[in-house]
């Protein structure tokens, strides 16, 4: 028997208001990135609640450094309460005292050539003077110390290709015993296994091994790790000196192989760096230790002569102040074997946040580990890059985070405090909404924060021009 019309109509006008329904419930904004906008189609019967302030859309915030949130707690008490940094026995402390007060922020620009030149400034007596000396000498070996910006040698892959294009050498320098992502980097291929990393996130309060790079290995019986040359780039394929730094709590074995076959080397227990070394021509190197406990300091593959060598030092989440406790006596130990000429360093993204304008206690920061960097490499120049710029989703659009430029400052203040050199990194972009641009020309990634290799290759290159212009090139 068919229906009563009537009740057909009630069927449909109820399907029809569930649909309504659903419809209006689907958070659109979200799940589309804002391409599509939150509606609601029968906010006359059912309104949604209207926010008092419409907040911005922010990227998914990266890991926040344990140290940044110390430093930041210890300096929300009386100065007089602080406490003092341990400093090694038998080590003569450099006198800090110029940076223990917050720096004046003085309203600054960057400076630009005649051609539109972002440069190089220099808030010390002269331009680069130990990394020109060591150029001209033949041989120079320069450090990029940053965060997950150069992470997988972003831009440092580039900078190196260009100054061994100009200069001479091989080899990508320093690789870390470990990663969790071998992948992702395309100028070494790593594997291996036995090795507990430790790095910046997960220090306690009482390590140590606090070290230029960041981050070491703890062995396990049995630990290898193993290097392949990549054909990405130029220089990379081969290498002619191989190095494994190491400090070993107990006597064993270490195997070091290369494309001549292994080599075996007895190891004594020592609290002193130890360093082990195989020359000659490669494309691959393996660690193998049966030492437990052992503290693998990283390798270094690069050229047994002359040229430039860059290190990429990167750890995701650092924003670079957990440096200011750097060991003197580690880094003393190790620039035995590994001296700087220049060391960069790239921090700032994992401090930034769009509520806060003052980043003067950040300034303050960055000059202690500037000067505890001075005082552990002192025959390097240093150069602090400013923080580059960051997009912020408002709606659809997508907009410069407004907090960048106050932390550009910042980093400016902390060089010219400390009379080191600096790098307008923003500026040199393209300034305000840079990023937007960047992310249009496909150099950054969607987070609207991070660099892909392309936009890594763009900004090593405006880098490098301006290092040229600073060495008079």
């Amino acid at each position: 028997m068919k229906g009563h019309p009537s009740r057909h109509m009630v069927i449909v006008v109820f399907i029809s208001m569930g649909a309504l329904f659903l419809l209006s419930a689907v958070p659109w904004g979200r799940i589309t990135g804002n391409r599509i906008k939150d509606f609601n189609l029968i906010e006359d019967l059912v309104p949604r609640p209207k926010p008092a302030v419409v907040a911005e859309a922010q990227p998914e915030a990266p890991a926040i450094d344990p140290e940044l949130e110390n430093f930041m707690a210890e300096s929300a008490k009386p100065v007089e309460e602080l406490p003092a940094e341990p400093v090694p026995e038998a080590v003569v402390e450099v006198d800090t005292s110029v940076v223990e007060h917050v720096p004046v922020m003085v309203e600054e620009v960057a400076t630009v050539d005649s051609a539109g030149m972002v440069l190089i400034e220099s808030y010390g007596e002269a331009m680069l003077p130990r990394f020109k000396a060591a150029l001209s000498r033949g041989k120079a070996r320069v450090a990029v110390l940053g965060d997950s910006f150069i992470e997988g040698d972003i831009f440092t892959q580039d900078l190196r290709a260009m100054l061994q294009e100009r200069y001479g050498g091989e080899g990508v320098g320093y690789v870390g015993m470990h990663s969790d992502f071998p992948g992702f980097r395309q100028t070494v291929r790593l594997g291996g296994c036995g090795w507990k990393m430790r790095d910046i996130r997960n220090f306690s309060g009482r390590d140590t091994v606090r070290t230029v790079s960041g981050e070491y290995g703890l062995a396990s019986a049995g630990a290898k790790a193993t290097y392949k040359g990549s054909k990405s780039r130029k220089a990379l394929g081969s290498w002619s000196r191989s190095r494994f730094l190491f400090v070993s709590p107990d006597s064993g074995t270490v195997t070091l192989t290369t494309d001549a076959g292994p080599r075996s080397f007895a190891v004594a227990p020592s609290g002193e760096v130890q360093m082990l070394e195989l020359e000659g021509a490669t494309g691959e190197f393996v660690v193998e230790s049966d030492i437990p406990g052992m503290v693998g300091l990283g390798v270094y593959l690069d050229a047994a002569g002359g040229g430039v060598q860059v290190d990429c030092m990167s750890v995701r989440g650092n924003s670079g102040i957990g440096h200011r406790k750097m060991n003197m006596r580690l880094a003393a130990g190790m620039r035995r074997w590994v001296d700087y000429d220049l060391i960069v360093l790239e921090y700032g993204m994992n401090a930034l946040s769009p509520e806060q304008y003052n980043y003067e206690p950040y300034a303050v920061a960055m000059a202690k580990v500037v000067e505890r960097i001075r005082s552990c490499y002192p025959d390097a120049d240093i150069i602090v890059l400013g923080v580059s710029d960051r997009g912020v989703k408002n709606g659809a659009d997508v907009r410069s985070l407004h907090t960048c430029e106050a932390m550009v400052k910042a980093q400016r203040s902390a060089a010219r405090r400390t009379g080191v050199h600096f790098w307008d990194t923003r500026m040199a972009m393209g300034g305000d909404n840079a990023v937007v641009d960047w992310r249009r020309r496909k150099l950054v990634n969607a987070d609207y924060i991070h660099l892909n290799y392309a936009g890594g290759k763009e900004l090593a290159t405006l880098f490098y021009q301006s290092l040229n212009a600073s060495l008079g090139e």
